[in-house]
């Protein structure tokens, strides 16, 4: 068909005059300066622009220049007749033009939706990188934490072994203490029977000392009155016979009747064997009074013994009722012990068997589910923010799918036949978002029931990480899934032109691939938290029963450092010690005493060597203490002259007398400004004797003295008038101090000043 040239003018304007604004806005932004921007945007667009055209069912081909057109529409000669003709090529060129104006149309808004998806790539990139960084972090952090605990670890088992040891040693020795309070309990019973025995005769014995002693008693009160009437007797006979004596004499010196004389004498020797008679029963009575006082002493420490005894039954009661309340506190324990083992045997597992040993492996697995809960509501706390998070992807993704199933409704209704296989896409896609959603809202469900579930901690990992392995053999399938079904529509698309479609896939390769990224991260992230968790749990309770053996260990430590400390030689127990050797000695005496007396027949005057013994013991112990006493006294001898020297001493240098202390009371004062001369008792010739037993002062040398000559008038007027010893003694001080020369010195003591 041929156009004159000012049809094809014509033609060319009319095309240009139905381009639409949105065409020229496009055509605009493809002509002026070229920027940076602009060719970036240009390149982005011919990258991202899809090579088959879903409006046009076809391929994107280029349109052709205008310069072709128009060579075109010179070349064809004009015909008039063509008008109907020319009205179709018009009505077809609109709808050419309406066309590729919806062309760039969804082209824009394809670019537009693949910038979204670049930009939401790149976030999603830079989220990876992020949690690939925090992962690193974790990592290290795991490491760190696991060296940590490897440590802890190591020294827990350590100190874990040592305690053991330790334990089993307590525990040794606390068999062997356990026998030797068996074998303590069998010999105080023994102990306590043969206490019994020997109270009943010791009381036995000391109710027949007591009889024998009351019976001795009366017979020497008997004996000692008697004693004292014949002693009262014997005085008057002494004076009868002194009477006599002198009655004899003064009969002798009157007459010297020879008959009377031989009368007296005859009665003297009868008075004189009387009284010889007498002395001898007294000799005896004394011997009977002395021998009795021995036995009231025996009688005394047979008293002491039994007293001891009653001390130690005593002692042996308290004993028992310890024992007592031993075997109580036993038969409590055992008690509790058996209501534990009923208590673990009633809440065994299956089978009967028992799932605690002991209640120190109950409370250590309380201990544990508690830690277990604590991290199951942390998990929680933390789960809590990742699931509203993912409701909010999943509110968006549903609104996406509701715009988008607008959009597929709109295009649906205005979309011709080329669009059916965009349509057809669409519902695909809108199939698998919807596969999707479903998934995530199913995996989110259970991944709350198991965190919210109370299981042990070894099931729960090998139940998650069960889920885990299914979930991602289900993501694997819906992957070959996806593959299929693009294998299949790029079979289906084997007409179009191929050589754009690898880089399709090449763009939804890497948009999957930071997906794939991102979910392999999540999923190693997840398992390394729940490590640490596991692990910070299992530290945890490896803390706690640290602690808990520590408290115990030092509890023993404690109790097995408990002691009684006391000085090696000090008052208590010397004395305790002298008690024994006395108790001891005492004991042994009273042992041979009683069997001298029951043993021997015969009055002899013999004593046993325990006697012996103790009385050498007892002279031993007063000379050792007499050695102490001469020696303490010659200590305080030797402190009191030093002390009494450095006292006259600082009389001498602050008063200006020495003093010289005397036999019987007195002490002689002599001026070391006035000494005199040396006399025979180490003093000076003047000097003043006081007398502290009558009160007295006397001078040396006598009243007539040179010196008396000289103090006279001061002893007249402080002495005599005032009655003052003292002013006398600074009077003379004074007086001397003012007659001696300035160039005498006196004696050689030193005064120190104080220097303030």
């Amino acid at each position: 068909m041929d156009f004159s040239p000012s049809q094809s003018r014509r033609l060319s304007r009319a095309s240009g005059a139905s381009t639409s604004p949105s065409s020229q806005r496009i055509n605009n932004t493809h002509s002026g300066i070229p920027s940076a921007s602009s060719r970036l945007a240009a390149s982005r667009i011919a990258n991202t622009q899809p090579s088959y055209d879903f409006i046009t069912d076809g391929s994107n081909s280029p349109p052709r220049p205008l310069r072709q057109t128009l060579r075109q529409s010179q070349a064809v000669k004009p015909d008039i007749g063509n008008e109907e003709l020319r009205s179709e090529v018009k009505k077809l060129q609109y709808e050419i033009e309406r066309f590729k104006e919806e062309r760039d149309i969804a082209g824009l808004r394809h670019e537009n939706e693949l910038r979204n998806v670049q930009l939401k790539a790149e976030a999603e990139v830079k989220r990876a990188q992020a949690l690939d960084s925090n992962n690193q972090v974790i990592a290290r952090k795991y490491e760190s934490l696991a060296r940590e605990f490897k440590e802890a670890q190591d020294q827990a088992i350590n100190h874990e072994q040592a305690l053991e040891k330790q334990l089993r040693t307590l525990q040794n020795h606390n068999g062997s203490l356990q026998e030797e309070a068996d074998e303590a309990r069998t010999e105080l019973s023994s102990l306590d029977r043969q206490h019994a025995h020997q109270l009943r005769v010791i009381e036995s014995k000391h109710a027949t000392l007591q009889k024998t002693l009351d019976d001795l008693r009366a017979d020497l009160e008997s004996k000692s009155t008697d004693l004292q009437t014949v002693q009262d007797r014997l005085s008057q006979r002494e004076t009868e016979v002194v009477r006599l004596e002198s009655d004899v004499l003064r009969l002798k010196a009157q007459t010297g009747d020879a008959e009377t004389l031989g009368v007296i004498k005859k009665e003297l020797s009868k008075q004189v064997a009387h009284i010889k008679k007498l002395e001898s029963t007294n000799r005896e009575q004394t011997t009977e009074l002395n021998h009795f006082r021995r036995i009231h002493k025996a009688v005394e420490i047979v008293e002491e013994e039994k007293r001891l005894l009653e001390i130690k039954v005593r002692m042996v009661d308290d004993l028992q009722k310890e024992v007592r309340e031993a075997q109580l506190q036993r038969q409590i324990l055992e008690d509790e012990r058996k209501s534990w083992a009923s208590y673990l045997q009633n809440e065994g597992g299956v089978g009967g068997e028992v799932e605690f040993e002991s209640p120190e492996a109950l409370a250590r697995a309380l201990v544990q589910e508690r830690l277990e809960k604590l991290s199951l509501v942390e998990k929680l706390g933390a789960v809590q923010p990742e699931v509203l998070e993912k409701e909010e992807i999943i509110k968006s993704l549903e609104t996406e799918k509701s715009r988008l199933h607008i959009e597929v409704d709109k295009l649906r209704v205005s979309g011709g036949s080329g669009d059916s296989r965009v349509r057809s896409r669409l519902e695909r896609q809108r199939a698998l978002a919807l596969k999707e959603v479903d998934y995530l809202r199913e995996q989110l469900r259970t991944f709350d029931s198991e965190e919210t579930t109370y299981v042990p901690e070894n099931k729960f990992d090998e139940q998650k990480q069960k889920r885990i392995q299914d979930l991602e053999s289900v993501v694997d399938q819906y992957r070959i899934e996806l593959q299929t079904l693009n294998d299949e529509l790029s079979k289906r698309e084997d007409h179009h032109p191929m050589a754009e479609m690898p880089s399709l896939k090449r763009a939804r390769e890497e948009a999957e691939e930071p997906d794939d990224r991102l979910g392999q991260l999540s999923r190693k992230n997840r398992k390394l938290q729940e490590n640490l968790s596991a692990l910070q749990q299992s530290h945890a309770l490896l803390q706690r029963e640290l602690s808990a053996s520590q408290t115990q260990l030092s509890s023993l430590q404690q109790s097995s450092r408990t002691r009684i400390l006391s000085l090696r030689s000090n008052p208590t127990a010397d004395a305790e010690a002298v008690k024994l050797s006395m108790l001891t000695s005492l004991r042994t005496e009273n042992k041979a005493l009683l069997a001298q007396l029951e043993g021997s027949s015969h009055a002899a005057k013999v004593v046993p060597i325990s006697t012996l013994e103790s009385v050498r013991m007892e002279i031993r112990d007063m000379e050792s203490m007499v050695a102490e006493k001469e020696k303490s006294r010659l200590r305080l001898r030797q402190i009191y002259a030093m002390k009494s020297l450095e006292f006259r001493e600082a009389i001498a240098s602050i008063l200006g007398w020495s003093i010289n202390i005397m036999p019987n009371g007195r002490f002689r004062m002599s001026s070391i400004f006035n000494p005199g001369e040396q006399d025979e008792d180490g003093g000076g010739s003047h000097a003043l004797i006081f007398d502290g037993e009558t009160g007295t002062m006397k001078i040396s040398g006598g009243p007539t003295s040179d010196f008396a000559h000289e103090i006279q008038h001061l002893i007249e007027y402080w002495v005599k008038e005032k009655g003052s010893i003292p002013a006398l003694l600074a009077a003379c001080t004074l007086e001397f101090v003012e007659k001696t020369p300035a160039s005498t010195p006196t004696k050689d003591l030193p005064m120190e000043g104080s220097g303030d």
